[in-house]
């Protein structure tokens, strides 16, 4: 079961560390911050609705409210750079990237407090 768990979370990390890169050029770092969540969501969806709960229910809500945030601002920062992109407007399209390099940092904690909690220390 921890295996089916921590791998996930492990990639998660994987495509974090890619959100920081410098691909913002491609959007191959916003794609991979949408996969992340993806993958940390549905960790945390088993975890928190297993009996007994797996995941804190401290760290259930924190990931939730994360996730209504990220629900709501992701989308729109990817429109966001994808016109500015379009429109070669370099200031905000990086403004964008910043938002969702954000997002992806802290998807990133989450993934990683999730991982310990898995008993990856």
């Amino acid at each position: 079961m921890k295996a089916a768990i921590v791998l996930p979370l492990l990639l998660a990390l994987g495509l974090g560390a890619c959100a920081t890169s410098t691909l913002a050029t491609s959007g191959t770092a916003l794609v991979a911050v949408g996969k992340e969540f993806v993958a940390v969501a549905q960790v945390y969806d088993q975890g928190c609705h297993a009996t007994p709960a797996t995941i804190p229910d401290a760290q259930c809500r924190a990931f939730r409210d994360f996730g209504l945030r990220f629900k709501a601002t992701y989308p729109l920062a990817v429109a966001v750079w994808q016109a500015a992109r379009d429109a070669s407007d370099a200031a905000a399209t990086k403004r964008a990237y910043d938002v969702i390099s954000q997002l992806g940092a802290e998807l990133g904690a989450l993934a990683l407090h999730g991982y310990d909690t898995f008993g990856g220390k």
